[in-house]
């Protein structure tokens, strides 16, 4: 499992380290947010994250399926799309990246 960080305590979307990285200089550095997975008994219910769109979703609203061009479904057949997961995350501590010169 990748370690995913947020850009500020209140950001909605993480990435991973490389992608930090990839923001600043050689000898800079960048202060992120550790990603903290919600436990499964603080999991929202129906609430979802769309890896492909990067948003959140409702289990109760059309945002899956045949209206969504990356719809894939896991089973090849039918049902929950491939892209979407129950893993949400929160900020966790504060963390310092320096890329080297």
């Amino acid at each position: 499992m990748r370690k995913l960080y947020f850009e500020a305590e209140d950001s909605e979307i993480c990435y991973t380290e490389d992608y930090f990285l990839n923001e600043i200089e050689p000898g800079e550095e960048i202060e992120v947010y550790e990603a903290i997975k919600y436990k499964p008994e603080d999991r929202i219910p129906g609430v979802f994250w769309c890896q492909v769109h990067e948003f959140c979703g409702d289990n109760t609203a059309d945002s899956c399926g045949k209206q969504c061009k990356e719809y894939e479904p896991r089973n090849g057949v039918s049902g929950c799309c491939r892209h979407h997961t129950t893993a949400l995350y929160s900020p966790g501590e504060k963390v310092t990246f320096k890329k080297e010169k």
